[in-house]
């Protein structure tokens, strides 16, 4: 139904995967859409640790005494051998995933750092891997290497339906923004939603002040820092966090938690209401 690709121009880290792992997870657990979580990223395990794969990893290895396992964890390699062996079909990309909220959530890990792994034969399938996703997947969330350097980042971002520009909370990423938004042959501007990631709303770049410095006609999303959401993804219990969450119905915007939740519910929906003028155009 719909490629949601996050992506920045920056450097270094700026809270992406951070952001792409909060809205994944609360699209999984409040909406009814089946939903994969997709890292490009090379020996980025992030997300996949954020669910408990580095746990489930260990816990294998202590059962098997070294014996060799199929580690679907790293899933991304697989899918990308049946790609070059032309046997790529949508159902078999269930198979090289990790299920956290069954008919969902699924996450789908990039390349680990392996002496057999050749990284940049597995990113180049990635445009094929994601078509294939998107016939399987009601929304397929993209979290996209930095940069415009690779013509495969390039070839993601054309076949986006919806591309989330991620940046920091300053004045300068502002302006950074305006002149990526300049280059209309990648980054046409309905398919654009702009995402402050660990955001402050104390801060005086909040999203209402910065949406009209930026000249947007709707308040820029965000995904504020949540103490308790970043200690949840560093130990493995991302789902369980949803989970109590919703269980609690944390709501109180003056809670730092129930903003962050406040925050995740208007960016979802955002991100739901282009899809819908998505396929209104179609």
């Amino acid at each position: 139904m719909a490629i949601v690709t996050f992506w920045n121009d920056n450097t270094g880290k700026i809270g992406q995967t951070y952001s792409a792992t909060a809205i994944a997870s609360f699209m999984g657990i409040e909406h009814n859409y089946k939903t994969l979580l997709m890292s490009t990223r090379y020996n980025d395990q992030v997300a996949m640790n954020a669910f408990g794969a580095e746990n489930r990893n260990k816990t294998l290895g202590k059962l098997t005494k070294g014996m060799n396992t199929m580690d679907l964890e790293s899933g991304m390699e697989g899918l990308a051998k049946l790609v070059s062996a032309n046997r790529l079909t949508p159902d078999l990309i269930t198979n090289y995933t990790k299920i956290v909220f069954r008919n969902r959530l699924e996450v789908l890990s990039g390349p680990r750092k392996k002496a057999d792994v050749d990284y940049e034969r597995v990113y180049s399938t990635c445009k094929e891997i994601i078509n294939s996703a998107n016939k399987f997947f009601d929304i397929v969330f993209v979290d996209l290497n930095n940069g415009l350097s690779s013509k495969t980042t390039q070839e993601i971002l054309k076949m986006s339906n919806i591309i989330i520009l991620n940046m920091e909370q300053k004045k300068s990423e502002m302006e950074k923004i305006a002149k990526i938004r300049e280059n209309k042959n990648l980054f046409s501007p309905e398919k654009i939603l702009v995402l402050v990631n660990n955001c402050d709303r104390k801060s005086k770049y909040n999203t209402k002040n910065m949406s009209r410095e930026m000249g947007e006609k709707e308040e820029i999303c965000s995904v504020p820092y949540s103490d308790l959401f970043s200690d949840a993804m560093q130990e493995g219990n991302t789902a369980e966090f949803f989970v109590n969450a919703r269980i609690k119905r944390i709501d109180d915007v003056e809670d730092r938690t129930g903003f962050f939740i406040h925050e995740l519910k208007r960016t979802t929906e955002a991100i739901i209401y282009k899809m819908q003028e998505l396929q209104m155009r179609m």
